[in-house]
């Protein structure tokens, strides 16, 4: 029989909250994927599916190291309170540090793409311009040759 000391259970209890803040930062992770790819359907599926099967596989790991493979409750309710007590604090300032941040960088990106649309445009236009000159000096070319 496998005997259980309450002063185990409450290392492990708190063990298991710090794996759910590390739960809580690859959240964050796929949730600035997520907002990178601007939140669409089949990238918050996959993140979403990700992070259960991340999830799933840290409860495993942990469990089979602190508690020889079973899964206590006390396990689960302190890696929910890690996640929730990450997500509430240090996940929602860097969640709002990250979209400022990547604001920053979609507005850059913009003002980039539009430069390098204006230049293409300018260099397609002086392109044709040579090719449209061409074209009309080979045209008289071919007219002079036949009135002649």
């Amino acid at each position: 029989m496998l005997e259980v000391t309450l002063s185990s259970q409450l290392y492990t209890f708190l063990y298991s909250i710090v794996c759910g803040a590390g739960a809580g930062v690859v959240y964050t992770i796929l949730s600035f994927i997520r907002t990178v790819f601007k939140n669409k359907r089949p990238i918050t599926f996959l993140c979403d599916v990700a992070f259960m099967l991340i999830f799933a596989v840290i409860t495993y790991i942990f469990s089979v190291g602190f508690t020889q493979g079973f899964v206590r409750v006390y396990v689960l309710t302190g890696e929910i309170i890690g996640f929730v007590v990450f997500k509430l604090t240090l996940g929602s300032l860097s969640q709002r540090l990250f979209r400022y941040i990547f604001s920053i960088f979609s507005k850059i990106s913009a003002i980039i793409q539009k430069n390098i649309s204006v230049f293409a445009k300018k260099v397609l236009k002086q392109s044709h311009k040579m090719l449209y000159n061409k074209d009309k000096k080979k045209e008289n070319l071919q007219n002079d040759g036949k009135e002649g």
